[in-house]
């Protein structure tokens, strides 16, 4: 199954659930790398099976840098206390 493909199915499988989309955007927009090649992402633009949300957000996942883009890495990483919470954490002597 292609990149488009897939999408095209998770378009319509998390249509009107925008977090779904997002979880479904991480599996090919990561940190490191985006698995997306700019022909994969001109025709999921052009489909009629995604919806404009899921079009604008794909758009602006693909750009590294931008928030929906940090918002779909951030999915596959770890979560990171705040450093009030680990300054309290170490004072309390956890770690």
């Amino acid at each position: 199954m292609s990149w488009v493909d897939y999408y095209i199915n998770a378009a319509k499988v998390s249509q009107w659930h925008s977090y779904q989309w997002v979880r479904y955007l991480n599996k090919a927009i990561q940190r490191d790398a985006i698995l997306l090649s700019d022909e994969d992402v001109r025709l999921l633009l052009s489909s009629k099976d995604l919806t404009r949300f899921q079009k604008v957000f794909l758009e602006l996942a693909v750009e590294e840098g931008t928030s929906p883009w940090e918002l779909t890495v951030s999915l596959s990483e770890p979560a990171k206390l705040s450093s009030s919470v680990s300054a309290m954490l170490e004072a309390l002597g956890i770690k």
